[in-house]
Order: C-alpha cells, then sequence, then structure tokens
C-alpha cells in the first residue's frame, strides 16, 4: 500500500488533537461495517496467535474495535461541514495532496472512504449528519515499509511537531476567514485554535520527524491537571526523545510489569498512554472511568494476541544457522540479555534493564518532579513510575522491522549497531525509514538518487537543523553505547548474526 495523498481539510488534524465545544451534541460512532473492514485492510499485514482460541470474526471484531476506538472523547467536538471540505480559495492555497502523507507523515488508508488514514476514528451527528474525529493508538503504531502497511509497527516518519503546527496554522483568524464560517463556528474554531496555543510547551516538541516525547508529554499534561491548567516550569522538564516500539513487544514485558523503553512505569499493563487523552480537555475522571478500562480491554483482546512480522525476503538457512549459534554462544552471548526465541515469533525475556552506555537523557525523563505529577493522578491507583537504571534489553521479536535501532533510533541498520560504533552514521535521512534495506537490515541512509559527495561534516552542517534528519549530535540522540564489535569480531560473524535476525 503506497502512501498517497489525499484531498482532506487540515481542520481534520484539529480534531485529533483536542476537543472544544461546551454543549456537544450526541454523535454516533461512525465506522466501517465489519465485512467492508475486513476488505479494506487486505493490504496489510497483521500476525496472529496462533493459539488464540477465538473465531477468526471474532479477532476481526475486536481489530475493527480497536481500529475505530474514539474512548468517548468525541463527543466532546463536532465540526461543521464546512471545515471538513473547506472550499474552492482554500484549496488553491493549502497543498492537501501533501499535507497528510508527505508532509506530517501520516500512514494513508485509501481503503476506507470514511477515514483515509491511520490512526483517526469518526463519529456522525444524527441530526446534522456531520461527522467528527479524533486520534486513537494506530496514529503512533502504523508503519509503512516499501509500500507494505505492518499493524503494530513503531511509526517510522509521523511528525508530531509538524502535526501540532498545521493544526494551529489551520486555525488561525486568517484561515478562519478564508473558510468563511459562520459565526458559531468560528467561535468554535478560536477556541480551538486558543488551546492548541496554550497547550504549547517547549519541551514536548520532537527534535526530528520519526522521534517521540510522549512521556514527556505525560509529565507536562499529568502536571497541568493536577494544578488548574498551570504549565510546569521549563526547568522542572526534561528532554529526552525516543522510538515509538512495536505493539508486541507487550507478550514478552508483560509477565515482568515493567513498561516502556526504559521500564520505569511497573504494572500490570502500560497505562500511560491514557494521559494522552487529557489535551483534549478530559479530566482525571474520564481516564479512571473511560480511558483506562478501555486501553486494558484493547491489550487483553488485541495486543495481547499478535505476533511480530515475518521477514519478507529470502533468508539464508545455512548462515542463519552459524547466527543463531553465535547469539547463544558464551564468546558473544547476546541471549543472556534478550532472551531466547523460538522462531516463531515468541521469546523467554530476561525482563533485563541495564546501562550499556547508551545516551541517558530518556530514562533521566523521569525526575522527581514528574514522579511527583504523576502521583496525583489516578494513574498511580495501579501504577508506580520509578526512575531506571538502564534501559530494556529490547525483545528481538520482529527486529527486522524495528528500524531504526537503539532506544532513540540514532542507529539505522542492524549492520551499524553490531559494527564498530566510529562506524556509526553521524547523520542520515529520516524518509530513508520508508524503505528497507535487506543487506544491512534497516533503513535507507539518504534519499534517493542522493549522490553522496560530501563528507559527513558537510552533510552536517546544512542538514544538522533539518528535522528530516537525524543527527547524533542532537540532545537525546547520541548513538554510542552497545559495542559488541570487540566480540563479535568480524564482518562474516556480523552478517551470520543479521541473517538470524531475521528470523525472530
Amino acid at each position: 500500500m503506497k502512501i498517497r495523498p489525499q484531498i482532506i481539510s487540515l481542520t481534520l488534524l484539529v480534531v485529533s488533537l483536542i476537543s472544544c465545544t461546551k454543549s456537544p451534541p450526541q454523535l454516533q460512532q461512525q465506522s466501517l461495517e465489519l465485512a467492508t473492514f475486513s476488505q479494506s485492510i487486505q493490504q496489510m499485514e497483521i500476525e496472529w496467535n496462533p493459539n488464540d482460541p477465538r473465531s477468526g470474526q471474532e479477532r476481526m471484531q475486536a481489530l475493527h474495535d480497536f481500529f475505530t476506538e474514539t474512548y468517548d472523547g468525541i463527543e466532546t467536538f463536532s465540526i461543521p461541514q464546512e471545515m471538513l471540505i473547506g472550499n474552492r480559495l482554500t484549496r488553491s492555497i493549502w497543498n492537501y495532496d501533501q499535507v497528510f502523507g508527505r508532509d506530517i507523515g501520516l500512514v494513508m488508508w485509501p481503503q476506507n472512504r470514511d477515514v483515509p488514514v491511520y490512526g483517526v476514528s469518526a463519529a456522525r451527528n444524527p441530526t446534522s449528519g456531520q461527522i467528527a474525529f479524533t486520534n486513537n493508538c494506530l496514529i503512533c503504531h502504523m508503519a509503512e515499509i516499501d509500500g507494505t502497511v505492518y499493524f503494530g509497527v513503531g511509526t517510522k516518519i509521523f511528525d508530531e511537531k509538524r502535526l501540532v503546527e498545521v493544526a494551529i496554522e489551520s486555525t488561525s483568524p486568517v484561515a478562519r476567514r478564508m473558510l468563511r464560517l459562520p459565526p458559531e463556528t468560528d467561535q468554535q474554531m478560536q477556541h480551538v485554535h486558543q488551546t492548541l496555543k496554550r497547550q504549547q510547551h517547549q519541551k514536548t516538541d520532537p527534535l526530528t520527524r520519526g522521534s517521540f516525547t510522549s512521556l514527556v508529554r505525560s509529565h507536562v499534561e499529568l502536571y497541568r491537571s493536577a494544578n488548574q491548567g498551570e504549565s510546569p516550569p521549563v526547568k522542572a522538564v526534561r528532554r529526552g526523545d525516543g522510538k515509538t516500539p512495536p505493539l508486541w513487544h507487550y507478550v514478552a514485558k508483560q509477565p515482568f510489569g515493567r513498561w516502556y523503553l526504559d521500564g520505569s512505569l511497573h504494572g500490570e499493563h502500560p497505562l500511560m498512554a491514557s494521559s494522552m487523552e487529557l489535551p483534549k480537555g478530559r479530566t482525571f475522571t474520564d481516564l479512571r472511568q473511560i480511558a483506562i478500562p478501555t486501553i486494558i480491554k484493547q491489550f487483553e483482546s488485541v495486543i495481547a494476541q499478535i505476533r511480530p512480522p515475518t521477514y519478507p525476503d529470502h533468508i539464508n538457512s545455512e548462515l542463519a544457522q552459524k547466527g543463531k549459534q553465535l547469539f547463544y554462544s558464551k564468546q558473544i552471548g547476546c541471549s543472556k540479555c534478550h532472551g531466547v526465541y523460538d522462531g516463531r515469533g515468541n521469546v523467554d525475556w530476561t525482563g533485563a534493564h541495564i546501562d550499556v552506555g547508551t545516551d541517558p537523557a530518556r530514562r533521566n525523563i523521569v525526575s522527581n518532579a514528574f514522579i511527583q505529577a504523576f502521583s496525583q493522578s489516578p494513574l498511580a491507583d495501579q501504577l508506580s513510575l520509578v526512575k531506571s537504571r538502564g534501559y530494556a534489553a529490547t525483545p528481538l521479536t520482529g527486529v527486522w522491522a524495528n528500524f531504526p535501532y537503539l532506544h532513540n533510533g540514532s542507529v539505522p541498520t542492524l549492520y551499524h549497531l553490531l559494527g564498530p560504533v566510529e562506524d556509526r552514521p553521524q547523520i542520515f535521512f529520516t524518509y530513508g525509514a520508508l524503505y528497507l534495506d535487506k543487506q544491512k537490515v534497516g533503513q535507507h541512509l539518504y534519499p534517493k538518487h542522493f549522490k553522496r559527495t560530501q563528507q559527513t561534516d558537510d552533510l552536517i552542517g546544512k542538514y544538522g537543523q533539518d528535522r528530516d534528519w537525524y543527527n547524533v549530535n542532537r540532545t537525546g540522540a547520541d548513538n554510542s553505547g552497545h559495542d559488541f564489535w570487540p566480540l563479535i569480531k568480524t564482518n562474516q560473524n556480523r552478517l551470520a548474526l543479521i541473517e538470524y535476525l531475521k528470523t525472530l
């Protein structure tokens, strides 16, 4: 499935962030019929647990509900048809064809005539027939690789910062005048604009496309909700961009009850995502009564039953067997931290969270100020937040699709991760993650037809401040650590390990 731009109003982005009307009409969830839904995802790759006792129809129903979930938050927002389709003037000024797929980096869903983008759900006002939208988990947990959409993969090129910028632009006074909105609608969109501006925080903007500051956002939103909407001081919030892990890691981590890249959240389920409902005008009561129970149900009905996608190309079985021997050998011993694998998408994980010399900024987000804000939220009723001494020795199921590597996505391929640290690229193109490098296993380093004639320093000088390029010199983006080349020693061993990793 190719990312194909759609002519859709920019205002769709607004509703995927916040809610604004004080007295909303009752909305009915607008979603694909189950049969239509099944057809619409035929080009999407998803692997189910073969031991899942449910029927195919029951699994499809659970997946349908997951894809169309609104957490009831959509009832707090109603957006008129004028804002959905724009007009001739706005369509001539804004490049609708580029904004979703290329500019913001969402995964398009052209088979869905209601909402042609993954990660957005719709509901319809039964009286007016108008539709409103809200985001769901898929906005971060879908990715396209070589034209195929994979369910559960951490997003590769989604730009959270650009999403907010476009939402603010599309609700600005100038934009509202161009849309020629009726007074009541204009007032609604003015409220949206003011809320977006008010909720901006310096530390919540990712430095690089494809990177995420979700834990930072949780700190900010939990603090605001506990302090009458007041934002935390900039100095009290720490920066540490990370990457989105795949959903299928849940199965390996669940027995240990330690969640996220650093394992700092302790409990039965990783429920910090519920705090992402707070920017939509939700309350702690909404989290306790709606968001948290819904997310728990999603983990149990869908996420616990998915497995990693199969590597999409040929695997050299002889070389992979040699790599397997090295993986479990005393010489290299990858399994000591990363666990034992059955080759069918399952792992007996060690649960290790250790410091292997990687950038500490992401785990340092869990400060005393964050823990204090967390303790005042309903999340603290069943979870604890404890600063970790290291990052998770991540489960390696589906590792071929989990690029770029390390917790911050600073290493583009397995080849670079398992080689000499000094050979790791200092800068690479984030959009290269749309394509799989099958030799080095990971993403391409540069745009297609890019002629690499410049030295690294020249590339950093030219693209170092460009958010479409990953620059390891940015805060929290360092690519050092996890240095096992002294044990791997030879390129032959490295290639054998990579071949085995394709099978996990």
